[in-house]
């Protein structure tokens, strides 16, 4: 997915809506019992294999940097 795509109002919505309907709450840190801030809404089925629901609110989920970064180790911590 290229970088400018995060700018696209599509994208600021749809990350919105991800991040409101999990309470601004990292999925994976509340499965340990953890509350943490989340930043990032991440594609659970990836956008490069399943372009039709990059939109789609139910593929996203809300984490925090340091569980993105586990999920996405080749790209070095680069997300914002």
């Amino acid at each position: 997915m290229h970088e400018n795509h995060y700018k696209h109002k599509k994208h600021k919505e749809w990350r919105e809506k991800v991040l409101r309907r999990d309470k601004y709450l990292c999925q994976e840190c509340l499965r340990y019992g953890k509350r943490i801030s989340a930043t990032i809404a991440h594609h659970i089925k990836p956008v490069s294999e399943y372009p039709e629901l990059k939109y789609k609110v139910e593929n996203g989920r809300s984490l925090c940097l340091a569980c993105h970064n586990k999920i996405h180790p080749e790209k070095g911590g680069n997300w914002k």
